[in-house]
């Protein structure tokens, strides 16, 4: 028999990676359209607003079957 995860962690751990990688892919494109690091102005703001786009992300997605 395989656990399974309460679906609303399964949404969050979803919503992390899908916010992690939205914030990696707009760190990579001010870098290379800029040419200055990201640290700390991008990639601080990002974390700042990470928190806020997984409860968004995870509390608003469609329910799978429970």
């Amino acid at each position: 028999m395989r656990p399974t995860l309460d679906p609303l962690l399964a949404e969050t751990l979803v919503a992390v990676v899908a916010s992690g990688a939205l914030a990696g892919l707009i760190a990579l494109f001010f870098w290379l359209t800029t040419g200055l690091s990201p640290w700390p102005l991008v990639v601080l703001g990002e974390t700042a607003g990470l928190g806020f786009g997984i409860v968004l992300l995870a509390l608003t997605s469609p329910r799978r079957g429970r």
